[in-house]
């Protein structure tokens, strides 16, 4: 009995132990749950940062993606635009169809170019995407650039007045083209305003404008430099010269001046028979060309930030003025090799058009045909700048003014260019005036604004010059991406 009794007290001694054995299973799955709880809760919340961070990524890829778009956009829209739109503009959109992709705002920190003739234009483009946001700097150069044209006829852009007894013709059995502006766009008119037909020569509207290099810009290519110093007084500047052996002047440099320049009164004279100067001729201001009779000519290219005008020194008889290029194609078989050593002589020769001098191959040159075939030996690409300043006779940023006496007869190989007008209410750009008789063998391209006038007892001839004169310097304005980078 007594065992019993004692077994039962441990029995009974035992339960709790089997009691606790139950909470421990209970709280061991609670533990657990409460982990995968935390786990799914942790997963979930990690899915949430990953697809934020998915959404951010995308959109602020997007936002780059339009900023990208709106550079390549501005860029198109900027590539043609004059300076004087580029200075004007501060911001704007860019839209495709009606929706905006980004806007743009011109910045005020754009460092300074240091390249002569370039503007530097810095714009700041934002594209925008489900709240975020990507900024472009992009920095353009808006440059003036000297390149080649074709002048296809004679261009008075505004407008041509023929006066008196004054007439244009054409040369026999050649097709002369002008071109006419202004008001009277297409038609040449007298004084009166009533249109005249011109024999031998078709008039068109002038809608193709060009914008030919005017001398200001021209002037570091030229080879003799005329100008004056603070106090008034000339001072004469050679440059693109090869002088003697391997010596090559890139830079202007002080000279003497040479006799047949002078400078009186703020106009310059100049003599091309007295200074016998090869090459391309710069003028700051006035100059009047003083003109002798054949064989006395002149072949020089003359630039002139002023005036140009003609002088007839003997009065009477007959007068030749050459561009150095159509010096060289109005040669014949005679006298090919001396008017060569003329244009492209063997000391101080022009390097903007003449080739290094070769007395050995000169010597070989029996005819215009052996010339012509080689050509490139002697003679740089005049269809291409600064060679084809060669094929202007005379340039003026003002206005010319051409004169031909009783019993003369002037002929004038080249191209005469009027790049701007002279200005002032009434005022031509361009004259033609006197008795005698005027021959231009090239083309008179005035670009400017104003009219040109011809007016007297006289007969002006154009001529088609050559497809080689043709060619001469134009203004080409262009903007272009130089740097981009993100902000």
């Amino acid at each position: 009995m007594h065992y019993s009794i004692k077994k039962q007290r441990n029995l009974n001694n035992s339960i709790p132990f089997v009691k606790q054995a139950g909470i421990s299973s209970l709280l061991f799955i609670l533990l657990v749950g409460l982990s995968l709880t935390v786990l799914t809760v942790g997963y979930m919340s990690s899915m949430r940062n990953l697809q934020s961070s998915a959404t951010t990524a995308h959109a602020q890829t997007q936002a780059q993606m339009k900023a990208m778009m709106g550079y390549h956009a501005l860029s198109k829209f900027l590539l043609n635009q004059p300076q004087g739109y580029l200075d004007k503009i501060t911001a704007g959109d860019i839209s495709e169809g009606t929706t905006i992709t980004s806007g743009y705002v011109k910045s005020t920190s754009c460092p300074a170019s240091t390249i002569p003739g370039e503007v530097h234009y810095c714009f700041d483009i934002t594209g925008k995407s489900g709240g975020a946001s990507a900024i472009i700097r992009a920095m353009y150069a808006y440059q003036k650039e000297v390149q080649q044209s074709t002048v296809a006829g004679t261009i008075f852009a505004g407008g041509l007045v023929v006066g008196g007894n004054a007439k244009f013709v054409g040369e026999t059995g050649e097709d002369v083209t002008i071109f006419v502006g202004g008001t009277n766009a297409g038609k040449v008119v007298d004084t009166a305003g009533k249109i005249l037909t011109l024999t031998g020569i078709t008039v068109q509207a002038y809608t193709n404008p060009i914008e030919v290099a005017d001398a200001t810009t021209l002037k570091n290519y030229a080879n003799y430099l005329f100008t004056k110093n603070s106090a008034g007084a000339m001072e004469c500047y050679q440059n693109n010269l090869h002088t003697t052996g391997t010596t090559i002047i890139t830079t202007p440099t002080k000279i003497t001046c040479p006799v047949g320049v002078s400078f009186d009164k703020g106009t310059w004279s100049f003599n091309s028979s007295t200074a016998k100067l090869a090459g391309i001729m710069w003028f700051d201001g006035n100059v009047i060309i003083k003109l002798v009779a054949t064989p006395n000519d002149m072949i020089n290219t003359v630039l002139a930030t002023g005036s140009v005008t003609t002088d007839l020194i003997d009065k009477a008889g007959v007068y030749n003025a050459y561009a150095p290029m159509h010096y060289l194609l109005t040669a014949n078989d005679s006298n090919i090799k001396a008017r060569l050593d003329t244009v492209c002589p063997a000391a101080n020769y022009p390097v903007q058009f003449c080739q290094t001098y070769d007395a050995t191959q000169r010597n070989l040159i029996t005819s215009v045909a052996y010339f012509n075939e080689n050509k490139d030996k002697f003679l740089k690409n005049t269809n291409l700048f600064p060679a084809n300043l060669s094929n202007i006779l005379f340039l003026t940023d003002t206005e010319f003014a051409i004169d031909a006496a009783n019993n003369t007869t002037m002929n004038l190989y080249g191209n005469i260019v009027g790049t701007k007008g002279a200005g002032g209410t009434g005022k031509a750009s361009g004259k033609i005036t006197g008795t005698g008789n005027i021959n231009v063998k090239g083309n008179l391209v005035v670009t400017g604004d104003l009219k040109t006038e011809v007016q007297g007892n006289m007969t002006v001839t154009l001529g088609k010059s050559n497809t080689d004169g043709n060619n001469i310097p134009v203004l080409i304005y262009s903007t272009k991406s130089k740097s981009i980078r993100y902000m």
